[in-house]
């Protein structure tokens, strides 16, 4: 397999391949990516963090941490997706390092993992909607299909009105969020930093619970590789919009979560499933905090919108080298994959019908977990075989062996926590291995 490490010359050359435009710059790129990044975590999980920890410090400390961790997991991404800037993201670089056969298993891994966390949002979404207009709590799923379809037809409506559509909803989101943290600095007391610390144990399964749901919060950087194809210049774009992204919303989360503390108890923030709603409640009353709830919806259904215009990239990868059947490599005038769109929607709609999105998402998380840190090993991989790329990790070795080792000891924790759900991941990817011998030989030579 003839492979170009710049990313520029080799793939763009070769004409016989379906092509997805360069059309995306900085702000484009940034505006997908954090508008993936910031979903329904901030909403849910500062206090599940906050209840597994028990102190205010600590709470803070672990979102410190989520941002470095962001930040290493992203500068591995950055050389990864400069080194070959095609459509697929993981799956791309598995083939390179490790043949077609890697590229099955974890382009479709990918995949299935995005679909399963669509579905979730959207249910999510559809459950923000249902409070709001006083629904029953049955009609969430319904609400959520309904979702993963508009935003499915959206994105076929080319990548021009995707595009536009999700800047304007990052942008009023990000702002959003900014004057919650206005808000609670000019009206809050500081009423979640003077409660005294209760007792929690120091398990590392508990600690691995808390960090993982700040890694879920954080995620959504790797993304920016699944749209490199269609980004211009991708060698200087690609390391800016990972390195401010990551920047971005650390700053918003950290902001967010002391603001959260300037003004409700710590034990109120430990108990509450949507903390920035109870905090506008507590400081403005009731409608308030609906008001908060409609941007919680806004929030979720961005990063909806996000996962599904990047999911098909994905699929469209692997079809167009002979790893999925290649009716879903089709490319439509306005350059969305519209098949694989249409695959991606469909099957993230059934997810959210059946109302078995919570356990996927558990089961995805094991999987990031997995493939991250399987991208280190493919980073060294191509690093001993390939010519110097574009950009290339700081303080490399350690910078992605220190990433590695986090999420090595995170999975060892959940195995140890959750050991048949763990036992079901590892037997997804046996599968998915021996599945990809059947296809790995109809592979395109690129």
């Amino acid at each position: 397999m003839t492979t170009t490490p710049s990313g520029a010359e080799g793939p763009e050359a070769d004409t016989s391949r379906p092509r997805l435009r360069r059309t995306l710059r900085t702000g484009d790129g940034l505006a997908v990516v954090v508008g993936i990044m910031i979903g329904s975590g901030i909403f849910r999980t500062p206090g599940l963090v906050a209840a597994e920890l028990g102190r205010a410090d600590l709470t803070f400390v672990a979102w410190v941490l989520g941002g470095g961790l962001a930040l290493l997991g992203a500068l591995v991404f950055a050389e990864l997706s400069t080194r070959h800037p095609e459509a697929g993201g993981k799956y791309v670089y598995a083939r390179e390092a490790f043949g077609p056969r890697a590229g099955f298993v974890v382009g479709w891994t990918e995949a299935l993992t995005y679909c399963a966390a669509i579905a979730a949002l959207a249910v999510v979404a559809g459950e923000y909607l249902a409070r709001l207009m006083g629904w029953p709590d049955a009609s969430a799923r319904l609400l959520g299909v309904v979702f993963v379809t508009l935003c499915a037809l959206l994105n076929l409506g080319g990548v021009a009105l995707a595009r536009w559509t999700q800047n304007l909803a990052t942008s009023a989101k990000v702002l959003a969020l900014a004057a919650v943290v206005v808000a609670a600095a000019l009206a809050g007391d500081g009423a979640g930093w003077q409660a005294a610390a209760r007792e929690t144990p120091a398990a590392l399964g508990a600690l691995a619970i808390a960090f993982q749901a700040v890694i879920w919060t954080y995620y959504g950087y790797p993304d920016a590789s699944k749209i490199a194809e269609e980004v211009v210049e991708p060698g200087r774009t690609l390391p800016r919009v990972y390195v401010a992204a990551i920047g971005l919303v650390t700053a918003l989360y950290l902001l967010l979560n002391a603001a959260f503390l300037y003004v409700l108890p710590f034990e109120r923030i430990a108990g509450s499933t949507l903390v920035a709603a109870d905090v506008m409640h507590a400081l403005f009353g009731a409608r308030a905090g609906a008001l908060m709830a409609g941007l919680a919806l806004l929030v979720v259904l961005a990063s909806v919108n996000g996962n599904v215009f990047v999911t098909p990239r994905v699929v469209f990868g692997l079809a167009r080298d002979g790893l999925a059947p290649r009716v879903l490599s089709r490319v439509g005038a306005s350059g969305t994959p519209w098949t694989a769109t249409i695959l991606v929607g469909a099957v993230a709609a059934g997810l959210a019908a059946t109302g078995t999105f919570e356990r996927l998402l558990s089961f995805a998380i094991v999987l990031v977990l997995l493939t991250d840190g399987f991208m280190v090993v493919v980073l060294f991989r191509l690093r001993a075989r390939g010519p110097r790329g574009r950009f290339r990790v700081p303080g490399y070795p350690a910078v992605p062996l220190v990433f590695l080792g986090v999420y090595a000891a995170l999975f060892a924790a959940t195995a140890r926590e959750q050991p048949r759900l763990v036992a079901l991941t590892l037997a997804a990817l046996a599968v998915a291995y021996l599945l990809g011998a059947a296809t790995a030989g109809r592979a395109v030579q690129a």
